[in-house]
């Protein structure tokens, strides 16, 4: 237990010398440690103390560690979605809006291509396929929009996916599509029907079905 526990406190520490300063990638010379956490009962135990360690970091404004040690995290266990979507995320919008033009779109790029990594140990789980929706939706890009909410569909009725979903093919000059998410909004979400009517109303309205 003693060895396990001096494991665990040196990997803390060699991730602590980790910094955005030094790239967006981790070099982890210490394979070894890596092997070991192929046993779950460690994995585990090293991924709990790798989340109090980022909450942590948080609180201290050490911003630059906190990318890293989300990568390690998938690195020792690809299927942590949670990783993945906050990486990405925290990139896009932690890291990315401080940089000059040139280097923000590095960091945007390798943040996507971290997620579609993400995606691809987790292809049916839609968060990652959520959170890179979201932001082409903000950059309106709307068809990149639809390549990845088209792709998937939510483990449970979300009315966040299916808002999404709907204001994208109005966006996209899809009225029929969109008319049949709000129709199913009104369906799974009964106490959003009163808005799901409206919205429906609106795209009928527009495409001149109520004339």
């Amino acid at each position: 237990m003693k060895r396990l526990a001096v494991f665990i406190l040196f990997f803390i520490f060699t991730i602590s010398t980790f910094s955005a300063d030094d790239g967006i990638d981790i070099f982890l010379p210490h394979q070894v440690a890596l092997d070991l956490c192929s046993y779950p009962s460690v994995r585990e135990g090293v991924i709990d103390l790798l989340y109090l360690y980022l909450d942590e970091l948080w609180h201290r404004g050490e911003y630059s560690k906190i990318f890293p040690v989300l990568k390690l995290i998938t690195t020792i266990s690809p299927k942590d979605v949670e990783a993945w979507t906050i990486g990405g995320w925290f990139l896009i919008n932690g890291i990315a809006p401080k940089l000059s033009t040139k280097e923000k779109d590095r960091i945007v790029s390798y943040a996507i291509e971290f997620m579609e990594e993400g995606i691809k140990a987790n292809p049916e789980d839609e968060r990652l396929y959520m959170e890179l929706a979201m932001y082409y939706y903000t950059m309106k890009d709307y068809n990149k929009v639809l390549h990845y909410i088209e792709n998937v569909e939510p483990s449970y009725p979300s009315y966040h996916f299916f808002h999404l979903k709907a204001h994208t093919y109005q966006k996209t000059g899809k009225i029929k599509e969109a008319i049949e998410v709000w129709e199913r909004v009104k369906k799974d979400f009964p106490y959003m029907a009163d808005v799901a009517e409206r919205f429906i109303m609106e795209l009928k309205d527009a495409a001149g079905e109520n004339h």
